[in-house]
């Protein structure tokens, strides 16, 4: 069960009010000097972000949380963190929620019910001591924008009847104890095991989809993920194109 797994040894953790936003706060620690594990939490941000600079509205009752990583490796395998994170999103909500309703959507999106509920930011930095990550997490909890380009939903309109398991203090724990899991495996078998289990929950494998990249769109089937975590799109035509970022859609 996911309550009893361990956390590793020395992990501080913090509970703020309010900031600008969590993965600020864990990146003015590390220039204080730590290293990790150290996790973040904050009831509310005023400047929260999500990929590509777009913003992530904090409304409170939800999850706001980073935390910080150091490496010994390059920033290409560092982007393991983000399937990671998926994983142990994807873990800890199936404790509060039907898990038949959760899936995972590349690169790095949790949805519940076919409906995102999740965000996540890996940022990085060089450091005297190594490669350091910020893993921002954000997981709508009680609410969810409105207004918003794409289907999003909250944990409480799914919950299920044991319901005061939703809350953000305790899938704080949860995920705290499943991203540890994960990572202990990343580090012992490396990224094999990690995009097998990822595979393993993906929505849309050997299915059609739709891939917007900044200057162009396509389509064709999900094959799966490639070595290094690239989306394998087979096109039309048969031959198989490796994309490291863009936006994936569903045709309905």
């Amino acid at each position: 069960m996911i309550y009893n797994r361990p956390l590793p040894a020395g992990i501080v953790l913090e509970h703020l009010g309010e900031v600008t936003s969590t993965n600020d706060i864990v990146r003015e620690r590390a220039t204080q000097g730590a290293l990790g594990p150290l996790w973040v939490r904050a009831s509310s941000q005023t400047k929260g972000r999500g990929r590509r600079g777009r913003s992530w509205l904090s409304a409170p009752g939800n999850l706001f949380m980073t935390g910080l990583v150091t490496l010994e490796v390059p920033p290409s395998e560092a982007a393991n963190l983000s399937f990671i994170a998926a994983l142990a999103v994807g873990e800890a909500i199936g404790a509060v929620v039907p898990p038949s309703l959760i899936a995972l959507k590349w690169p790095n999106d949790v949805l519940l019910d076919g409906e995102k509920c999740c965000g996540i930011l890996l940022e990085s930095w060089d450091s005297p001591r190594g490669l350091q990550v910020a893993v921002g997490i954000g997981i709508n909890v009680l609410s969810q924008p409105e207004n918003i380009d794409q289907m999003i939903t909250c944990l409480a309109d799914h919950a299920l009847p044991d319901g005061n398991l939703c809350d953000a203090a305790t899938l704080f724990e949860f995920v705290l104890r499943s991203f540890h899991h994960w990572l202990a495996l990343w580090r012992e078998q490396g990224f094999e095991a990690i995009r097998n289990a990822w595979l393993e929950r993906a929505k849309g494998v050997g299915q059609p989809i739709v891939v917007r990249l900044p200057h162009d769109t396509l389509e064709g089937v999900f094959a799966g993920l490639a070595q290094d975590g690239a989306l394998m799109l087979q096109m039309h035509d048969g031959h198989l194109r490796q994309i490291s970022a863009g936006d994936v859609f569903f045709p309905a």
